[in-house]
Formats: structure tokens, C-alpha cells, sequence
């Protein structure tokens, strides 16, 4: 905590030099990513706080940090001691940054952010909202670069090209429809920035982002011609080769800034004003018109095709064995001792990528035992994590990268004796899984239509969880990917569409006492059609037992215990033919039907 304390006291001196009264840390990096390099990791850096989401502000005599309710306990303890306030993002008398910003800096006062970490859409809502009260934005001061001396240099993995026999489609079929996007906008440029957008569009994959195999670039697109923006020591001749017979023309990464400064007067250019930071808007000449618009490529890459599916479908079968293995391995070892969150996560590691086709993990596990499983993000450390023991929950949230697609589970296995509450919270949770996995829905249903499915049986017994329900899976990309989800916000009304892949995982974390989620991906599928419309129904992908030891089977319906045991007797009839003699009886053994 000393280190932070000093990190606000340079700061401010810093901020004293150049007359700016409060100075905001985002999470993000310039493509706005959710995962991001460790050369961006500023806010984790500047404030101890470890957490993937989460942006500081720092006035001149007080600093907070804002968070969402995944990570409320977690930023507590790392923040304890630290002088940096934390606020609870949505929770009811917590005010959102801006509103706070607006308030706390006096009339005349100036805010200062990088503007390659804002996005163009937050830059306009602060300049409304600060103008009111007569407070200036800047977006040019990069002050963490004269703090962090010792700053990580940017990432120079290589780029790779992904067979077409792994995307389905071509970089030249993609560009197809975009450009014809565009022209239904008429727009004559695309920018793009997010890089699981531009990984996916020219079927390039890097490793710039710890477990997310993307590239940083940019790129912008007219009707002819397609401008990949990346440092070219990245790119070795097969791939240069490859991306110039699709028409993509390769040009330094900061060359950007330089092609928008240069676009045509006239030009009608589009961009996400969430997903390109604020610097970049501002280096498009003002004789030309921006539309913004969500991503183009952004539906398109979420509906899979039937060669991601297919791909897609071996790779769960990857997967559930390296969970099997797993699991049998803790039944065997638990008891004699030894094991950790942390070696145990490495022993599910060493499962996964011993199968030829995972690269590797799609971020890193979720492993907690007992209380700090309430932490939804929590993450072990060597040196504090907690030993397994014999009793209660073990709670452990992974996925690896395969060529053929990216997966993401979490299993809740007991260890040993249980409490009736931990038993109930548990047998909820599961209720949830299979009530919103069985759903059927009128095409045009969203996230926020669904999302109720899998609380109610939570909220029967007064019990909620503090973040969204599920979220989009990319195909060897980004374990979250937009636009569809499964959550109560209202911004969560992208209607589902066959293809979309999405995870099922409802929880329940009381602090100081246990953490409990089950996890599944699913496929949206066409279901019937009626005289009342289009149903589409969704599909379980995930291939693994759930541990049926803690179930309270009073709680259960018939309904669900008949897809309880539908859905173990696919498991086993998947996964057996991968597995050895001893871990077929063991599985036969956890997928035996309950009545």
C-alpha cells in the first residue's frame, strides 16, 4: 500500500504541473479490449487492484476506484489501506464516475484522461456532462508513461493465418459483406479497432493478450482496397503472402493515425463509438462525416457457421475429458493432501494441453475453495492461495483455446461434508442451468427477455447474484465476445440468432462462506415454426458431469431430473470412446441416472 500511496502523491505533483485536477485510469487499452497487454495494465499498476474491470479517478485530496459486482469483494481487500476509495458501480446511492467527476471538480477545473483509452462515445458524454458545470477535458496527457519507468514494452508476438478449413469462410468472403454493409450505410470507409474483430475478419490469430490470440492493429476498409495497420515484425513472408492474394495491404500500426489525418474531404467514414478510443476520432479531418454504428463485423462473426460449429463440436469433446481426468484426479488426491487452488489449476492446465489441438488456456482459472469462491474473479496466488481439504466446495471456472474453437466451463465439486445450506444454494443454482437451457423463445427474443429464466428459482429464495447471466463465446478468439449476452441490463437487446454461441452460469456467493456456479455454453438453434412465429431453442455444447452429491433432489421437478439424466447420458455416450478403461467406469460412475 505504501507503493500506491506514492503512485497518487507522483501523480498529483504531476497533475499540479500541468493545472489538471482530476486524472481518470481506465482498464483499457487503445482497441478498447477487455483482456489487455500487460503494457496496459495501468490501473492494475498505478492501484493494486488486480481485477480485469475497473477504472481510478484521482482529485487532489481523494480517489476512487469503480468497479462492477463481480469484483466488490475482491477490490476491497486489494484496495484496504490504499487511500483509493471504492465504489460499487450500480448499486443504489453510488454515483457513476462522470456524475462524481462533474461534482467534485470545481467550476473552471480541468479533467484529464489518456484519450487512446476512452472510447469516442465516453469522451462525448463526459465533454456534455463536464461543460455543464464549466470543466474542461483533456485527452493528450499520458502521465502513467512518466510514472511507470519500468513499463512493459508493447507485445510483439507473431501473426498466424487460420486455415479456412477452421473459419469457415475467407478473409475475401468476409470483406464481401462488409463492404456490402457499408454500402447499405453508405459509407465509404470503416474503421475498426477491436482486435477479436480484425483476428476474425482476415482469419489471422497472434498472442499479443495473455489466452486471447489476438494481433494489435487496426484496419480500414473502402470498396476497394483493405489496410491492416501492424507492426511488420510481426509478420513473416507466408502470412504477408497470404493476407496480399485476400487484397490486404499491410502498412505500419501507428500509420493509422496518419491515414485517417489524409482521409479524403468528403469522406463518409463509419466507426463504433464504443469500440475506437476518442484519439483516433479526433484525427479524422472535420470536413468529413462519421456515422457511428455498432460494429459491422459484429453479427456476422457472432453467428457461426456450420464449419466453426463442427470444429466446435470435437473441441468440447477435447474438453470434457481434460474436465473428467480432472475431477477423477481431485476424488484421488484431496484426501492424501497437497493440493492448492493453484496446483490444482495447473494440474487442469497440464490435462487440457496435453491434447494436440489446445494452444492454450482461454484465460486463467477461476480456482477457489470455500470462501473465496464468492469472489466470482478470483484468482490464486502461490503464496496465499488455499489448500483443498476434505469438506465443502471447490469452485473451479477455466477453458482453453483449440483451433477449432474456444471453450469456457465452471464446475462447483463437493469435497467432502456439506451443509443443508450449501446444498440448497447449490441444487438453485442448478435449477437455473436447466430452466434457461430448456428455454424456447420467439425469434426476436434478447438476453435481457431471457436472463429472468435463470434467477427465478434463485429469487424464490431471496437469493440474486450481482452480474449478467451469460455471455458470447468467441471461435478461437476472445472468451467474451459481443454482442449477445444474457443479462437483465436493458443495453442487452441483441436478438439472439441460430449460430450465436453463448454460456448458461447463474451463482450464488455469500462472503466469508462459499462460492457456487455451474457453467454450460449453448448454441442457438431453430426450433418450430408456428402460426404464432419463429421459436428458436438453444442447444447444451459443454460435455461434462455436474457433481450430483450435493443435489437436494426435493427441490427438483421431474422436468429436471429428466434433462439432468438426458444430458449425463450424452456426456457419457461423447466422452467414453476418448477415455481409458478406469476413467470410463469412473465416469459411467457420475453420470448414473438419479431418480
Amino acid at each position: 500500500m505504501s507503493q500506491v500511496a506514492e503512485h497518487v502523491a507522483r501523480l498529483r505533483a504531476l497533475m499540479d504541473a500541468e493545472q489538471v485536477d482530476a486524472f481518470v485510469i481506465p482498464s483499457a487499452d487503445p482497441h478498447q479490449s477487455e483482456y489487455v497487454a500487460d503494457h496496459w495494465k495501468c490501473r492494475a499498476w498505478f492501484s493494486g487492484f488486480s481485477g480485469s474491470a475497473g477504472t481510478v479517478a484521482v482529485l487532489r485530496d481523494k480517489a476512487g476506484l469503480w468497479t462492477d459486482g463481480r469484483y466488490f469483494i475482491q477490490a476491497e481487500q486489494e484496495l484496504a489501506g490504499s487511500g483509493i476509495d471504492l465504489f460499487r458501480m450500480q448499486m443504489p446511492g453510488v454515483p457513476e464516475l462522470i456524475d462524481w467527476l462533474s461534482e467534485q471538480i470545481p467550476a473552471g477545473g480541468t479533467a484529464a484522461v489518456d484519450g487512446r483509452q476512452l472510447t469516442v462515445a465516453d469522451a462525448k458524454q463526459w465533454h456534455e456532462k463536464l461543460d455543464k458545470k464549466g470543466i474542461s477535458l483533456r485527452l493528450d496527457l499520458d502521465f502513467i508513461s512518466e510514472l511507470w519507468t519500468d513499463r512493459p514494452a508493447l507485445p510483439s508476438a507473431p501473426v498466424r493465418c487460420l486455415p479456412v478449413e477452421y473459419a469457415g469462410r475467407s478473409a475475401t468472403e468476409k470483406l464481401t459483406e462488409i463492404r456490402g454493409l457499408m454500402l447499405d450505410k453508405e459509407a465509404d470507409c470503416y474503421l475498426l479497432s477491436s482486435l477479436d474483430d480484425i483476428a476474425w475478419l482476415y482469419n489471422i490469430r497472434g498472442g499479443d493478450v495473455l489466452h486471447c490470440p489476438v494481433v494489435l492493429a487496426h484496419t480500414m476498409i473502402s470498396a476497394d482496397s483493405a489496410t491492416l495497420f501492424v507492426e511488420a515484425s510481426k509478420l513473416d513472408d507466408e502470412v504477408r503472402e497470404s493476407l496480399k492474394a485476400e487484397g490486404i495491404t499491410v502498412e505500419p500500426y501507428d500509420e493509422v493515425v496518419t491515414a485517417l489525418i489524409e482521409t479524403d474531404p468528403g469522406t463518409t467514414m463509419i466507426l463504433d463509438d464504443k469500440r475506437v478510443n476518442a484519439f483516433l476520432r479526433q484525427s479524422i479531418p472535420e470536413d468529413c462525416e462519421v456515422l457511428c454504428e455498432q460494429q459491422l463485423t459484429a453479427l456476422p462473426k457472432a453467428r457461426k457457421n456450420a464449419a466453426e460449429l463442427e470444429q466446435w463440436s470435437k473441441v468440447q469433446e477435447f474438453d470434457g475429458v481434460a474436465m473428467v481426468r480432472y475431477w477423477k484426479w481431485l476424488e484421488e488426491h484431496v484426501p492424501t493432501g497437497g493440493v492448492t487452488e493453484c496446483t490444482g489449476a495447473d494440474r487442469l492446465a497440464a490435462f487440457r494441453l496435453s491434447c494436440p489441438d489446445c494452444v492454450d488456456l482461454s484465460f486463467s482459472s477461476i480456482s477457489g475453495y470455500g470462501a473465496n469462491a464468492a469472489m466470482m474473479h478470483y484468482f490464486p496466488r502461490p503464496e496465499s492461495c488455499a489448500a483443498l481439504e476434505p469438506e465443502g466446495f471447490y469452485l473451479i471456472d477455466s477453458g482453453g483455446q483449440y483451433f477449432g474453437g474456444t471453450t469456457d466451463i465452471t464446475r462447483t465439486f463437493a469435497l467432502g461434508e456439506l451443509s443443508d445450506e450449501q446444498k440448497i444454494d447449490y441444487t438453485l443454482v442448478l435449477k437455473g442451468v436447466i430452466n434457461l437451457s430448456r428455454a424456447r423463445f420467439l425469434k426476436g427474443s434478447a438476453g435481457n427477455n431471457l436472463d429472468i429464466l435463470a434467477r427465478q428459482p434463485l429469487w424464490e429464495h431471496g437469493l440474486d447474484y450481482k452480474c449478467g447471466t451469460g455471455h458470447g463465446v468467441g471461435h478461437y478468439l476472445n472468451v467474451h465476445e459481443g454482442p449477445q449476452n444474457f443479462s437483465q441490463h436493458k443495453k442487452s437487446d441483441t436478438p439472439f440468432e441460430p449460430g450465436m454461441i453463448l454460456t448458461i452460469e447463474p451463482g450464488v456467493y455469500k462472503e466469508g462462506r462459499h462460492g457456487i456456479r455451474t457453467e454450460n455454453m449453448v448454441v442457438v438453434e431453430e426450433d418450430q415454426e408456428t402460426e404464432s412465429g419463429t421459436f428458436y431453442c438453444l442447444r447444451t455444447l459443454t460435455l461434462c458431469p455436474i457433481d450430483t452429491v450435493p443435489l437436494k433432489r426435493e427441490l427438483m421437478s421431474s422436468v429436471e431430473i429428466k434433462w439432468l439424466n438426458d444430458y449425463h447420458q450424452m456426456v457419457q455416450e461423447r466422452l467414453v470412446p476418448h477415455l481409458e478403461k478406469e476413467e470410463a467406469a469412473w465416469l459411467e460412475a457420475k453420470t448414473r441416472p438419479i431418480g
